[in-house]
């Protein structure tokens, strides 16, 4: 699907369509949010396995940048404690 296509599909759905996790230039959506909305969709079929994949990336991506927020914070109570 090209960059026009999907723009359009937006557009034509900005009721239903998943909402970005960061909006600005450029706008950044989760690809599986993307996927599993347009999965059955005006004859769109996604793999399940693709599916799983980037639910599994999501949850992965997730674990990693909470992991970094404890780290940060753990050096700002040091800082406020020391």
């Amino acid at each position: 699907m090209s960059r026009q296509n999907m723009r359009k599909q937006m557009l034509g759905h900005a009721a239903e369509f998943p909402q970005p996790v960061h909006e600005g230039k450029p706008s950044l959506w989760h690809l599986g949010d993307i996927l599993t909305w347009l999965n059955g969709r005006d004859g769109y079929s996604i793999d399940s396995a693709l599916l799983e994949t980037t639910r599994t990336v999501r949850q992965v991506n997730l674990a990693k940048e909470a992991r970094n927020l404890d780290t940060k914070l753990n050096r700002k109570l040091d800082e406020l404690f020391a």
